[in-house]
């Protein structure tokens, strides 16, 4: 008898062991037996006023650095500004793709037409001593574009252009419009713009003549990818009514990664001290706020650092590996409308600590490791 009631019991000490794990896996959270994990990675975050993003729009047209930021895993991520007024280019047209890096555009204002896909006729590789090489394009190809698709933009539209996908986003602008375009640079073939100084030099500074002597190269006509457009109306269902962390689109780019846009919305909110929270270990993010205004907590480490549960939703579709804990020795920054903060993986992060008014920001996620499923 004795024996039966000791088996009873255990078995129903099994059960709720069972039972509060699957309840820590099902919030995206660390189970009890979680293996211990650094308090945080190399990499700081770095904050880009609406102002900052505003001092490079225009008055003529041009693609200008705001920030670009070492990130994890030996890349680079930038917010830059394309600006162009109204304009039309000739046919057959000329265009160009980026042999390295990847891009995100994000429509904050203006209307018009892009060209995208296709192949190039002529490639030629492109002049390497010019500052749009060393600052804006990286390496890349150039010729006459054909087999393309003609793509309409508007506000809070969003384009997403592989490495080695050609496409000339401009080629007619019917309303003067101003693009977020946020680069992954995977090879760091571009300088570092760290500070709202060297932003401003860089959008005054005039272009080199080019002065390559040597016959031009042949290039690839393309490489494999191919653009990917997500209209407003495609990212505005993902803003609500409840709040989340929900993938819009998530695909493949160039070196094996992933390239992910995503709507963080809130609704008002504060949470209490202390906070727990979390850092990506593999994952890079740049959060656009599209509206709303609030407080982040942002840097520092964690105390009671624990590796999340690998097999969650939450860490396959949202967040890839992460560890979470207490945060500590962190930055308060408040954020509103036009502000954007560079993430790099390692860095602890709680981006809605407090929200003062119904918030809906861009997330873009750079994957390096193909962590997060496609979407």
């Amino acid at each position: 008898m004795q024996n039966k009631l000791t088996w009873t019991v255990l078995a129903l000490l099994a059960g709720v062991s069972i039972s509060v794990g699957a309840l820590a896996q099902a919030r995206g959270q660390a189970a009890p037996a979680a293996r211990p994990a650094p308090p945080n990675m190399p990499g700081t975050f770095t904050f880009i006023p609406k102002a900052d993003l505003e001092a490079v729009m225009g008055p003529t047209r041009g693609d200008r650095p705001a920030r670009l930021v070492n990130v994890s895993g030996g890349a680079n991520m930038g917010a830059y500004i394309l600006h162009y007024p109204p304009m039309k280019n000739p046919t057959p047209p000329s265009s160009f793709y980026h042999s390295e890096i990847s891009e995100l555009y994000y429509v904050i204002r203006g209307e018009g037409s892009a060209l995208l896909g296709g192949e190039l006729e002529n490639p030629t590789w492109r002049p390497t001593n010019t500052t749009s090489f060393k600052q804006v394009s990286g390496p890349g190809v150039a010729g006459t574009l054909k087999g393309y698709r003609t793509q309409k933009w508007g506000p809070g539209d969003i384009v997403i252009v592989p490495a080695g996908v050609p496409h000339t986003l401009g080629f007619e602008v019917t309303v003067t419009n101003d693009i977020l375009r946020v680069v992954i640079d995977p090879k760091r073939a571009l300088g570092l713009v760290t500070s709202r100084a060297q932003s401003l030099a860089l959008a005054q500074a005039q272009e080199p003549a080019e002065r390559d002597t040597a016959p031009p190269r042949s290039g690839p006509a393309k490489m494999p990818g191919e653009a990917t457009f997500i209209s407003r109306t495609d990212v505005q269902a993902q803003m609500g009514p409840t709040r989340g962390d929900r993938p819009i689109r998530v695909v493949p780019i160039g070196n094996n990664a992933n390239l992910g846009a995503f709507i963080l919305h809130y609704e008002t909110m504060k949470n209490e001290l202390p906070v727990n929270s979390f850092y990506h270990t593999e994952i890079s993010e740049l959060y656009h706020v599209i509206r709303g205004s609030g407080t982040a907590l942002l840097g520092g480490e964690m105390e009671k650092a624990t590796w999340d549960d690998s097999g969650s939703e939450a860490i396959t579709q949202v967040r890839g590996p992460s560890v979470n804990g207490t945060m500590k020795n962190y930055q308060t920054v408040k954020w509103t409308a036009g502000d954007t903060i560079i993430v790099p993986a390692g860095v602890p992060h709680s981006m809605g600590f407090e929200v003062t008014e119904r918030t809906d920001i861009l997330r873009v996620v750079f994957d390096p490791k193909k962590n997060i499923r496609l979407k």
